[in-house]
């Protein structure tokens, strides 16, 4: 682990101008040359493991008796909002929480047989590569701020998949359609799709989390 603006360099063998081999501890290093401004796996465990801060369990989701990640979730929604990330007013950690009730049953290693989605909260190697600011087919850079540059391995992490789960659905709110109600629902009918599948998606999430704020 180590702060934003740091990286993680792993322990390697040096050969010296003599021939002499000698082993290099791993340690920390401030980012430079090729490095993008961002946040990387190490920086995440980092902010989540050294925030301070005790949360409360929420509620459980219908189905599940599952708390162990309810801290991450209301840690990485207020890391963001603190960041200046927007969300819709009425969007709060259950919901979440019932959203990864829905995309992977609370299974860190879940992956998708349709899609490249993987992790708790399914993130796409699309998604990835746009809240990383990299640019699509079309060299259109879509998310240019707040980014993580973590590799497709490590979505799988639970920190790294909380980070870009909450991340995304602050990145789908600003992407709401124009015409459409900015609010809870609409952010989550993006997660999926902003279509009648979206709508879909977004009614089985807000259903379990009705169910679970009722029997809290």
């Amino acid at each position: 682990m180590c702060p934003p603006g740091y990286h993680v360099v792993q322990g390697f063998e040096r050969t010296c101008h003599s021939g002499t081999k000698t082993w290099v501890d791993a340690h920390i290093r401030k980012n430079r040359g090729k490095i993008k401004p961002g946040l990387l796996k190490e920086n995440l465990h980092f902010l989540f493991w050294n925030n301070g801060k005790k949360y409360p369990s929420l509620a459980a989701i219908e189905g599940y008796d599952n708390h162990e990640y309810d801290s991450l979730i209301q840690f990485w929604l207020d890391y963001w909002k603190i960041q200046g990330v927007k969300f819709p007013d009425d969007l709060d950690p259950l919901m979440v929480k019932a959203l990864i009730a829905v995309e992977s049953g609370f299974d860190p290693n879940a992956k998708s047989k349709e899609s490249t989605a993987t992790g708790l909260m399914q993130v796409t190697n699309q998604s990835l590569r746009v809240l990383g600011g990299f640019p699509n087919k079309a060299k259109w850079i879509e998310a240019r701020d707040h980014l993580i540059h973590v590799s497709k391995e490590e979505k799988l992490d639970p920190v790294v998949s909380v980070a870009l789960g909450t991340r995304l659905l602050g990145h789908k709110y600003s992407k709401i359609p124009k015409g459409r109600e900015k609010n809870a629902i609409t952010t989550i009918e993006g997660y999926h799709s902003f279509d009648s599948k979206g709508k879909a998606y977004a009614k089985k999430v807000i259903d379990f989390y009705n169910k679970s704020r009722v029997s809290k």
